[in-house]
């Protein structure tokens, strides 16, 4: 099972927003996500306060929301 973070920030230009995707994020033994909600906010205040990303709405503001996507596949062979 792939499982990655997807964060939403908030930008300068009201109501738009920039999306960031952490790939491969810390899974436990059964492939489930290691990482906990005080991990997710402290990662995105400290990326909102550093302001290291230029986005094409803007600097980022702050905080909009976040996800763990999980997929998994089944692969056939013939």
């Amino acid at each position: 099972m792939e499982n990655r973070l997807v964060m939403r920030f908030t930008t300068e230009v009201e109501g738009k927003y920039f999306s960031l995707t952490v790939q491969n994020i810390k899974e436990d033994g059964e492939g489930k996500p290691e990482i906990t909600e005080a991990q997710v906010t402290a990662l995105m205040d400290l990326i909102a306060a550093k302001n290291i990303f230029d986005t094409k709405n803007g600097a980022v503001t702050g905080k909009k929301d976040a996800k763990i996507v999980s997929t998994s596949s089944t692969e056939y062979e013939f």
